[in-house]
């Protein structure tokens, strides 16, 4: 009976150290298909050579939860060759494991794509700047080249750079930039001095090429004319041209914003063209210099001539908004002349003729006459215009001046409320009821009695 006993107990602790190992152990499922296998298998397994069982290696409580349990054979062996190895023994040093890497992507001409349209778009600048340049500095010397010969004829210096001596001097156009070229001319009666000035389209200028398909212009030349002075000259203001050009100059010149207004009877009087505005301080100056002959040459090149100003009263444009004159500026005689190179064209007789038009403006200013009332109205609408701008410069320095005083004012009460020293700042409030006092007394002139 006690033999009994003994058995089953020793049945139950087996069935206990069984469901502890299946419950710490989670391969213990396939540790069991393993066996049953091998039993099943026995016959077979003593007619072949026994394989070296490889020992199970404890499980690691550390192990990702992405791992799940498995252990690669590397990471196996890796931790059968550290239970080998002597603990006391340097751990030997591992080399280097380089990654295959594939080829490199800029094999392909596709992945140049970018770098591609960039070289391509500079290529394209500097072909479109070379061009334009060419073409630019032809145009300039194909219309200097035709008014060369007017201009040699009436000037003794053409194209003078102020550096060459007179005798190895050479008539030439100079490059300012690639878009701009000019020439002085001097030594003719009735002109101090001349500078012609060429402005053509930026054709070097890629960006400027494409801006002008939406926003037009065209190539100019001016003409701009220091006419000589003196008292024998008579004073008058004349302009005219096309509408757009007049008009916009009228806003921003100073002496046309100031002393004349449009002649619109005059013009249709004139025959004029209707497509231009004139402008003058006066009639009489209008029928003077617009005789039948200038204007059927204005009509004629009525494309080309842009836009035509004389004054004796020019001080260029007019100050921007916001702006003054401290003083009125010294006027000076001048003559603006604006042309269209466009319309102008390659014949070379029309800009013969439109040089010999200026050139007798210039002389007909010079001799104009004017009557005795139209002279006197003349000066009188200068001489208050004078008066005015005198009188609200002075406004503007009254006001300037009262806003300094009042700025001191403000300082002196401030520094008078920053004192600190109660007798320093008693003194300082006396000097300024003072200071106020006086202000306030009427100004009184003394005369002295000699």
């Amino acid at each position: 009976m006690k033999i009994t006993w003994i058995f089953v107990l020793l049945a139950i602790l087996c069935c206990g150290f069984a469901t502890a190992a299946t419950d710490d152990n989670e391969f213990a499922e396939f540790e069991d298909e393993f066996i049953e296998n091998s039993v099943t298998d026995a016959p077979q397994a003593q007619q072949e050579d026994r394989r070296p069982v490889p020992p199970i290696v404890e499980q690691r409580d550390d192990f990702d939860d992405d791992d799940f349990g498995v252990v690669d054979e590397e990471d196996h062996e890796e931790v059968e060759k550290v239970k080998e190895t002597d603990p006391d023994e340097p751990t030997p040093v591992q080399s280097l494991k380089f990654t295959d890497v594939p080829a490199h992507f800029r094999s392909n001409w596709a992945s140049y794509q970018v770098e591609g349209l960039v070289v391509l778009v500079i290529l394209i600048y500097l072909v479109n700047y070379i061009i334009g340049k060419t073409t630019n500095s032809s145009i300039a010397h194909v219309v200097f080249e035709m008014c060369r010969p007017t201009l040699e004829e009436q000037f003794s210096v053409v194209g003078d750079d102020g550096i060459t001596e007179l005798d190895k001097h050479e008539t030439q156009l100079r490059r300012d930039t690639d878009s701009m070229f000019s020439a002085w001319c001097s030594g003719r009666i009735n002109v101090n001095s001349m500078f012609l000035q060429m402005k053509m389209l930026k054709r070097q200028d890629l960006v400027s090429r494409v801006m002008d398909i939406f926003d037009p212009s065209y190539d100019k030349m001016t003409i701009k004319i220091q006419l000589e002075g003196g008292n024998d000259v008579d004073p008058l203001i004349f302009a005219l041209g096309e509408k757009k050009i007049a008009s916009k100059n009228f806003k921003e010149m100073f002496d046309l914003n100031s002393y004349v207004s449009e002649r619109k009877q005059a013009a249709q009087q004139l025959n004029l063209p209707a497509t231009w505005q004139l402008y003058a301080d006066q009639n009489e100056v209008l029928f003077s210099i617009l005789e039948p002959g200038v204007v059927s040459l204005l009509k004629k090149h009525e494309e080309a001539i842009e836009f035509i100003h004389i004054s004796d009263q020019y001080t260029g444009p007019k100050p921007a908004e916001g702006e003054s004159y401290t003083r009125l500026p010294d006027p000076q005689r001048f003559m603006f002349v604006s042309l269209n190179l466009k319309n102008l064209g390659q014949d070379e007789e029309s800009a013969t003729e439109i040089l010999n038009l200026v050139f007798y403006l210039i002389d007909k200013v010079k001799k104009m006459k004017l009557s005795k009332d139209a002279k006197q109205k003349a000066e009188k609408r200068r001489k208050d215009f004078e008066e005015a701008f005198l009188k609200q410069t002075h406004q503007f320095r009254q006001e300037a001046a009262q806003a300094r005083r009042e700025e001191k004012t403000r300082e002196r009460k401030q520094k008078l409320m920053d004192e600190n020293d109660p007798d320093r700042q008693k003194r300082l409030e006396a000097k300024e009821i003072k200071r106020e006092a006086k202000a306030k007394q009427p100004k009184m002139k003394q005369l002295k009695v000699k």
